[in-house]
């Protein structure tokens, strides 16, 4: 795991950037004026009023400090026992030791014989209120970070072992940032005092934000109300996986220091053995996303705050909020399991309305067969389905009307209309984005990208261009760049991207739509672009893009005969006809209006036209202009001006005069030109030679064509500017060509 806040200096930076941020400044201010009104009143009373119940309750009650967290463990029988409050008052009675050691010991046996004492009493352990308890009690040892997973990361984050006390970790933290801060005048606790008490929290929410913003920390930590996600943006259903929650807990202690992305799938194989590498994708991908319980940081898969939880509690509670607001139809079960148990065929095919994507039951028996395993739902003797003691406390933090999800296009929709339900970034975030990503390499015209934008979203469901240009013009990398600044996935970790090389003999779908094992009827090998596909349908809020690079190596029209049709008439695309239980892969899929497709093509010898069907519905976007002055890789300061002005100006005059027979060059012959410069500038050979021999062994070779004027006067003009620079090698060969021209009417640089 990368350790955010190791050093000072990267401590001290996130601080002073946490300071500059007026959003949570805003939220400081109003959080920190109650933290002081509240530890204000607490300490007043102390330590007398602690054996009063409902003086003790208030305080365990109270979410001033921290909100509740997921679940919320009754502590009423704890409140009612004189003797936990007799012993409770005595505990908090005890001055504190004035050598630190003394004093974290003291906090450690109390803070651990609380939890205890009140698992007994409570039959669950409130941990989350007893750290926010002795917060409010002991604000100089503790942050305001109540959760335990919360706090574990922040802490490792700073360096630390995930293993040592919570007590510990609290007082290190805080050590830390008096270190670099200095302390805080104790004057009561003052709202200087509490600043400084809620700054750890604020530090952990910028951790989650530079690891995943789809899991950064957006509301008051104070704020316990849950906040659903339109069900147009959640995750839809849960994948199925064996051992189901089993299968969770087990992965859990092996992602605790951290797991690359080969460990954590033979991780997977090794507890399904069957799965194809595909499938191992997808499971990687629930972990992750749909139960939230690691990010990849760097090539690294840590937990998150809740993984850290669940390993600790093993309890399906610390799924909740999550499971409620982000995961479609979970809500819905638990509604209506509430007023009445269900069979559960009903559930079923109430489900399949809630989404229509859902054609099939594979989804919603899936999902039922996840609450099944949580413990949220239990099938009655009578075979009904109704809710869990947890399923009933889940139900309670539902205070909005499930929602379904709506059509996310229509085909009666104008063309001018951009795909209903599709969440775009601006344009000018866009292009920034994209100038971040391809900065030092090239450079792409706003218009160019703009073009691009336009050509892909101003139909509501077809999406699709196709990027013609020279050989090495960056067509790729535009696609690519332009994907990963749409979907604002820099460092591709969201798995919305999708680059898939098409290959020759492509004469079918099944490359890209995957097909029925023939040696194993009962499994289905997929493909990336499926893996794609089917994330776009669960996620339909989200632009997915899938770039088929060299897509005419092959015939479009024929490997791309079910998505063409289906684009063209948001419809479905037909997979198998086999029992989806056993495969898992969904019989068809409706094509999802959030997925863009980019092709790159080439027009040589080596690959096919392009069809009226697949021009029809693509938007064509072509780009030969090549502006040799503005690569960015004339600043290489390893590049002499000795070895730059003469390769730049005969780059540039080549271009000019080869761009009339569409024979000039791109990016990549540019960039390969500057590094055999840089490379060979210290074999002793004159700089002349060395840019003669890159010129011959680049450039020439693309120089091939039938006797026409326009031919003949690029050639000719070819050897003046070599001869002019002195590049005699080249010229040579260039004038041999010519004379080819003459005598056969054709010229290749391989004859």
């Amino acid at each position: 795991m990368n350790k955010l806040y190791e050093t000072d200096d990267q401590l001290r930076s996130a601080i002073e950037s946490i300071k500059q941020n007026p959003d949570s400044g805003q939220v400081d201010a109003k959080w920190v004026q109650s933290l002081s009104a509240f530890l204000n009143k607490i300490h007043a009373g102390l330590p007398g009023n602690l054996l009063k119940e409902d003086t003790l309750k208030e305080l365990f009650e109270d979410t001033t400090v921290s909100s509740t967290g997921n679940g919320s463990v009754i502590i009423a029988p704890a409140m009612a026992n004189q003797s936990f409050r007799e012993w409770f008052h005595g505990m908090a009675s005890k001055p504190i030791p004035t050598d630190f050691a003394e004093a974290q010991n003291f906090l450690v046996q109390f803070h651990r014989e609380t939890n205890e004492r009140l698992r007994v009493l409570c039959t669950r352990t409130p941990r989350l209120k007893v750290n926010r308890v002795f917060c409010a009690l002991y604000p100089d040892f503790f942050t305001t970070i109540a959760d335990q997973g919360a706090l574990t990361f922040l802490y490792k984050a700073m360096g630390g072992n995930g293993k040592d006390e919570i007590v510990h970790m609290h007082s290190t933290i805080r050590a830390r940032i008096e270190k670099l801060l200095g302390k805080v005048p104790k004057d009561g606790f003052s709202q200087a005092y509490c600043s400084r008490l809620s700054l750890p929290w604020f530090l952990y929410d910028k951790a989650m934000r530079q690891l995943d913003q789809d899991s950064a920390v957006v509301q008051q930590p104070t704020d316990n109300t849950l906040k659903p996600w339109p069900a147009v943006l959640r995750r839809k259903g849960l994948t199925a996986t064996k051992g189901n929650f089993n299968a969770l807990l087990e992965l859990l202690p092996e992602l605790q220091e951290g797991v690359s992305r080969t460990e954590f799938e033979d991780l997977i194989a090794q507890r399904n053995p069957g799965l194809s590498k595909a499938s191992i994708g997808v499971n990687i991908n629930a972990v992750a996303r749909e139960f939230d319980l690691c990010r990849r940081q760097g090539d690294t898969y840590v937990l998150t705050p809740r993984g850290i939880n669940l390993l600790e509690t093993q309890d399906p509670d610390e799924l909740s909020d999550h499971l409620l607001t982000r995961i479609l139809g979970i809500d819905h079960v638990l509604m209506w399991a509430s007023k009445e148990p269900t069979p559960k065929g009903e559930l079923i095919a109430k489900l399949q309305g809630v989404h229509s994507g859902w054609t099939s039951t594979y989804a919603p028996s899936a999902l039922l067969g996840w609450l099944m395993s949580l413990d949220v739902i239990k099938t009655m003797p009578d075979g009904k389905i109704a809710l869990t003691e947890r399923g009933q406390r889940w139900c309670e933090r539902i205070s909005w009307e499930p929602e379904a999800t709506t059509s996310v296009c229509s085909t009666t929709v104008e063309p001018a209309t951009v795909a209903v339900g599709v969440h775009l970034p601006h344009r000018a975030d866009i292009l920034s984005r994209l100038k971040a990503l391809v900065a030092g390499r090239m450079a792409f015209a706003d218009e160019l990208v703009e073009q691009l934008h336009g050509g892909l979203w101003s139909h509501p469901v077809r999406h699709f261009v196709v990027l013609s240009g020279i050989s090495g013009s960056g067509k790729t990398q535009l696609a690519l760049s332009y994907a990963r600044a749409l979907c604002d996935d820099i460092d591709d970790k969201h798995g919305r991207v999708q680059v898939i090389p098409v290959q020759p003999g492509w004469y079918d779908p099944s490359h890209l739509l995957g097909y029925v094992n023939p040696l194993q009827e009962s499994s289905y090998r997929t493909t990336p672009f499926l893996d794609l596909l089917q994330r776009a349908v669960e996620d339909p809020g989200q632009p997915y893009v899938a770039i088929l690079d060299e897509m005419n190596l092959s015939h479009p029209e024929q490997y791309l005969a079910p998505v063409l049709s289906a684009m063209e008439t948001h419809g479905w695309i037909e997979l198998h006809q086999l029992d989806e239980s056993q495969v898992q892969i969904q019989q068809r899929l409706k094509y999802p209006a959030n997925l863009a497709i980019v092709g790159t093509v080439n027009m040589d010898e080596t690959t096919h036209g392009l069809s009226d069907k697949v021009l029809d519905r693509a938007y064509t976007l072509e780009f030969w202009d090549i502006d040799v002055n503005a690569f960015a890789g004339w600043s290489n300061p390893a590049l002499s001006s000795n070895l730059k002005e003469p390769a730049l100006q005969v780059m540039a005059e080549l271009n000019r005069i080869l761009a009339p027979v569409k024979m000039h060059f791109g990016w990549r012959t540019i960039s390969d030109v500057i590094q055999f410069l840089v490379f060979t500038k210290d074999y002793g050979k004159p700089p002349v030679t060395a840019l003669d021999d890159v010129i011959y062994a680049k450039v020439l070779p693309k120089l091939r064509g039938e006797s026409s004027t326009r031919f003949d006067t690029a050639l000719r003009a070819t050897i003046a500017v070599l001869q002019q620079h002195g590049l005699q090698r080249s010229a040579a060969k260039a004038a041999d060509m010519l004379d080819d021209l003459k005598e056969s009417g054709s010229a290749r640089f391989w004859r």
